[in-house]
């Protein structure tokens, strides 16, 4: 793992948020805003490590095989469109960032009906295969990509849920070697404190919270299909229906980081598809200090 990648400090911690479109927009007003226009607001805010968008498909199976006592499918109203993810050194530098966050709040009613935000404790939010990707996506990610979302058993208590996770699924599916990449994030009980937008619902029923997410990532088809029909995949979710009663692995379509190791990327300061342009041109003038500060500030 990258010494810089979010994830490999035991202090820093994640702020993860499931997000639904807005109704009446389409689902490209819905990205293009999100990425070009929210996503430079958020990266200016101050406390951040790292800032990612996940723009995300619908999940409609037929990749993942089925676990006997684990639920895969996703009932309409539960299917989201992005995640947002945020980490910071620190819960104080979280907290700084979440005093300063009012200011999305107007923005959200824009684009989102619902987000729903996780935030995890030092140590909870760890990547375990890092692989040859690059850290800093600005569109098409190479590869494929899931962000699965998890929702501990009944009966089961957290301490047992958690253990179990990072200290039995997780490191069997590091050892897969098809995977490219695997980060996971271990949940706080969520905070139901946070005051609704303008028509932006934050309010989540524990019947329908998830306790965990990780994401996991296959260079090429192949891969995918040789490590989930793997005996080594069999094995690690062995023993899955006995914690976890929901697992909904979502594809993701693109990626883009807007701050990264705490400072804002080319895509943070002008926008995605600004970037995206200036890398096609090789523009290497638009690098520059003098331009960068004409544009958004010193």
């Amino acid at each position: 793992m990258a010494p810089s990648d979010s994830g490999s400090s035991q202090q820093e911690v994640s702020f993860y948020v499931a997000l639904w479109k807005r109704a009446g927009i389409s689902r490209e007003v819905f990205d293009d805003y999100w990425r070009d226009v929210h996503g430079p607001v958020c990266a200016r805010l101050p406390g951040q490590h790292g800032y990612w968008q996940y723009h995300l498909g619908p999940l409609e199976g037929g990749f993942f095989p089925a676990i006997e006592g684990v639920e895969m499918v996703c009932h309409g109203q539960d299917q989201f469109h992005g995640i947002a993810e945020l980490t910071f050194r620190s819960p104080e530098q979280r907290q700084v960032w979440f005093k300063a966050s009012a200011i999305l709040m107007d923005d959200e009613h824009n684009i989102f009906s619902k987000a729903i935000g996780y935030t995890t404790s030092p140590g909870n939010s760890q990547t375990l295969v890092q692989g040859h990707a690059p850290n800093t996506p600005n569109g098409l990610f190479p590869g494929i990509r899931y962000h699965v979302m998890l929702q501990k058993r009944d009966g089961v208590s957290e301490d047992d849920f958690r253990q179990y996770l990072r200290g039995q699924f997780f490191p069997a599916l590091s050892e897969i070697a098809q995977i490219s990449r695997l980060r996971y994030h271990l949940f706080d009980e969520l905070d139901l404190s946070r005051p609704d937008a303008q028509g932006v619902v934050h309010f989540e029923p524990r019947e329908t919270q998830y306790q965990a997410a990780f994401e996991i990532a296959f260079a090429q088809p192949i891969d995918r299909e040789l490590a989930l029909a793997s005996p080594a995949y069999a094995r690690a979710t062995a023993e899955l229906a006995t914690y976890v009663s929901i697992m909904k692995p979502f594809p993701e379509w693109t990626a883009y980081t807007f701050v990264y190791d705490d400072v804002m990327t080319l895509a943070g300061m002008r926008g995605s598809s600004t970037a995206q342009l200036i890398d096609q041109l090789g523009a290497t003038n638009q690098l520059r200090d003098d331009i960068r500060t004409l544009m958004v500030g010193a």
